[in-house]
Order: C-alpha cells, then sequence, then structure tokens
C-alpha cells in the first residue's frame, strides 16, 4: 500500500564513488514530479538535504549491484531460518557470506527469496547519508520498483541497462548485449485449446477430406500459438530493443526514476533490516540528549555512591559509640550485666545521674564535684585515688596521694574557703604522701 505523504525524495544509488545519482521528489496528492535532478556523485549528497527535510526519502539499489535469488528452506529451519539463510547459499557465492548481507523477501511454503548485497556497500551509503544529516527510511531493489504484471514482466531502460521485474520479488538488470539471450531462456506456460471442435473419432476421417484445406489451416495456427505463447510477455516504459525475442508490448511511456519512485513508496521490501533497522522515532530524538544522559547518570551515581559511603561511615560511628556507652555503662553500673537495648541503657544512666544529683541545688555529688573543682585546680600534684559520697551526713570523702606534705596544706587551706576541712592523718611511703580528706558544708 503506498504510504500517505504529501511528497517523498527517491535517491538511485550507486557503490562507484564518480557514477551520476538520479533524484526526484514526487508527490502523490498533486500527481506530479516536484523536483528532479542528477548528481555527479554521492559526495554531493548535501545538496539535497533541504530536499529531505520533512520528507521521507528512499534509496534504490541498483540491481546490477546485488543478487535476487531463491533457495529451499531445508526441514526445521523455519525458528532459525534468518540465521541459517546465508550459509544456506554459501556453495552458489563466491564471497564469504559474512561479507554478505542476505535480506529475506518472501517464504513461500519451503522456498526462500532473498536479497543478497556486500555489507560494505549498505555501511557506506548509511554513512554518506549520515553525514548530511538525512535519514534514510527504506532501501529497495530498484527493479522491484516497476510495476507488477499478472501476465507476465514488466521492464524501462536505464543508464544503457534494462531493469526487468519478473515478480513480486523477483527481477534482473540485463545489459543490452545478453538481453536477448536472457529473455530467449525465459519460458512462458503453453495452454493451447484446440480450434477444432465438434470432431467425433466415427467422422474424424470424413471430415479431413471434406475440409482438408481448413484442418491444415488451423494445424498451422495452433503451431504459430504454441510458439507465441513459449515467449514471455514484457511490458516496456521505454522503447524495446530491437530483434530480441519476446512479446513486447509498450505501456504509456513514463520518465523512468517517477515510475520507479511511485514503486518505492509502494514497496515493502527494504534490505534495512538486522544491523541497519532504522531506529524508532523516540530513539532519534533521544539521540542528542545521549551524552547528557550519560553525564547524568554519572552524576547519579557519584552521588549515590557518596550516600552509601556516608551511610556507611555513620553507621560505624554509630556501632563505635554504642559499644563506647556499653563499656562506660558496665563500668559505672556493674550490677547490670545485660543490656537489652538502647533505651534501657539510657534509661538505667539517667537513673544513676539523678541519684547522684541530689534533690536539691546544694547536694547531691555532682554539685559537690563542680566546688571542689577549683581548689583541685591550685594544687595540680594532688591525685584523688578514690571518692564517697554519703548523702544523709552530708559528707564527701577525698583518699588522695602528694608528692609531699605541703601539697596536702595547701589543699586544705584551698578548700577552707568553701567547706569544714576535716584532714586524717598522712603517711608517707617510697616518695608519695597519702591521706584522706572528710568535706563537710559550712552552716
Amino acid at each position: 500500500m503506498e504510504e500517505s505523504v504529501s511528497e517523498f525524495l527517491t535517491i538511485r544509488l550507486s557503490s562507484r564513488l564518480e557514477t551520476p545519482l538520479q533524484w526526484l521528489v514526487w508527490s502523490p496528492l498533486q500527481n506530479e514530479v516536484i523536483a528532479s535532478g542528477q548528481l555527479a556523485d554521492i559526495k554531493q549528497l548535501n545538496e539535497l538535504t533541504e530536499y529531505a527535510v520533512a520528507r521521507p526519502v528512499y534509496g534504490l539499489v541498483p540491481t546490477s549491484e546485488m543478487l535476487l535469488t531463491q533457495v529451499a528452506i531445508p526441514v526445521g529451519s523455519s525458528r532459525q531460518l534468518a540465521a541459517v539463510l546465508p550459509y544456506l547459499l554459501e556453495e552458489e557465492l563466491a564471497q564469504d557470506v559474512d561479507s554478505l548481507h542476505v535480506q529475506l523477501l518472501k517464504r513461500d511454503n519451503d522456498i526462500a527469496t532473498v536479497a543478497i548485497i556486500e555489507h560494505h556497500k549498505i555501511a557506506m551509503w548509511l554513512a554518506a547519508f549520515a553525514e548530511c544529516g538525512i535519514e534514510l527510511k527504506k532501501l529497495i531493489p530498484d527493479c522491484l520498483c516497476l510495476p507488477l504484471f499478472s501476465d507476465g514482466y514488466s521492464a524501462a531502460e536505464i543508464d544503457g541497462q534494462w531493469l526487468i521485474r519478473q515478480s513480486e520479488v523477483m527481477g534482473v538488470c540485463a545489459d543490452t548485449s545478453w538481453l536477448g539471450a536472457w529473455v530467449t531462456a525465459q519460458k512462458a506456460p503453453i495452454v493451447i485449446e484446440t480450434p477444432v471442435d465438434n470432431i467425433d473419432d466415427d467422422n474424424e476421417d470424413a471430415a479431413l477430406e471434406v475440409d482438408g484445406e481448413r484442418v491444415a489451416e488451423d494445424v498451422e495456427s495452433i503451431v504459430a500459438a504454441t510458439e507465441s505463447l513459449a515467449q514471455v510477455t514484457i511490458h516496456h516504459y521505454t522503447p524495446a530493443p530491437v530483434n530480441t525475442p519476446g512479446h513486447w508490448q509498450p505501456q504509456t511511456p513514463e520518465l523512468v526514476m517517477q515510475l520507479l519512485a511511485i514503486g518505492a513508496a509502494a514497496s515493502n521490501a527494504t534490505l534495512l533490516s538486522g544491523p541497519y533497522k532504522p531506529q524508532a522515532a523516540w530513539r532519534k530524538h533521544l539521540q542528542p540528549w545521549r551524552k547528557v544522559a550519560i553525564a547524568a547518570a554519572v552524576v547519579l551515581v557519584a552521588l549515590v555512591g557518596e550516600q552509601v559511603l556516608t551511610t556507611q561511615r555513620l553507621e560505624q560511628q554509630a556501632n563505635a559509640y554504642r559499644v563506647e556507652s556499653e563499656r562506660i555503662f558496665h563500668q559505672v553500673l556493674p550490677q547490670f550485666k545485660r543490656i537489652p537495648s538502647q533505651s534501657y541503657l539510657k534509661n538505667q544512666m539517667n537513673a544513676a545521674l539523678k541519684s547522684l544529683g541530689g534533690n536539691g541545688e546544694q547536694n547531691g555529688m555532682l554539685m559537690w564535684l563542680s566546688e571542689l573543682k577549683p581548689a583541685l585546680t591550685k594544687v595540680p600534684t594532688i591525685k584523688i585515688v578514690n571518692l564517697k559520697y554519703d548523702q544523709t551526713r552530708g559528707e564527701l570523702r577525698l583518699q588522695a596521694t602528694a608528692a609531699g606534705f605541703q601539697d596536702f596544706e595547701q589543699l586544705r587551706s584551698a578548700l577552707s574557703t568553701q567547706f569544714v576541712v576535716e584532714q586524717g592523718q598522712l603517711t608517707k611511703q617510697d616518695d608519695l604522701v597519702s591521706g584522706a580528706v572528710v568535706l563537710r558544708r559550712k552552716a
């Protein structure tokens, strides 16, 4: 079915770098040629960029640069047919199948019709179009763009060669020098109906004797019809070649590129499959953003990685704090052997702090220690060995050591400003003096 587009551009390609390329813009709505011309070679493809804007672009592959053929499909090869096809043709081809693109055009029971072309040709054409910013929608064998006839072939001459379409997916490109031999090799079906009617066996001899001349004429017409039907019918759009066998039936003359362009739009045959399949429209629109997307993905991965590392570091710190808090808990409150949860640890520590803090501003061990600090700061040589707080009696007992007796005297003088100081017996052992000090608040 012909595509419902207002206009499209068709270009007949060539793998030979210095071969001219014919092109044409056709409008199905107006049924006329909008523009046409010829490029000196494929290097001038950029001159068609303006015509390719907002128009589908179809590439015609010269049949002379490829092969259309048929191959029998082995039993059990259906599922992997695309992969198997090149190797089914391996013995018939002179080239390495890995260098060839094999496109399945049609399957009829156990017969596959394929198009074969070298990879480097398609790659060269696609690269040339991509360099000019032109998207190639279809790549079609040019002979398959000729009109299709059920009672024979269609043909047109272009660039000194004859394009011939034999069927829906078969065709050839023939030089004029061997076109006659090729046509002679084609066999049309022979269907002959005897023109001698109503002759039965009993009257056959009589009829021949009565009208021998008429029978002879009928036999001659049968022979002529047989010879005529043995030749293929060729519908041609350009002047027929001279002295070439076959029934050459002229059609309304057409500009060959116009004829091919119209057929290209209606054709479903394309070589752009497998590695050459065009990208979906949404992928094409996303292509310019590919680098941005890659950069964004790299940044996102970096951010996620950093977040993961930060989380791991915080978890390690939390584990370290938990271990340290449990160590302090066991040291301060050794009577508790188990710590079922962190909330339990927190509650027990708060209870212990509350008991140490007392019930009033002037009571509690913590208040005593805060008031004791200035005096100890004045006598840094004093080392507290043990503390014992008796809340009931309102006193704090210190067990300390110092380098000499004068250190304890300095401590007593410093504490006397705030407390009633009762100093116990001092003893000296080796180079250390030890003793006890009892503190009470002044009345």
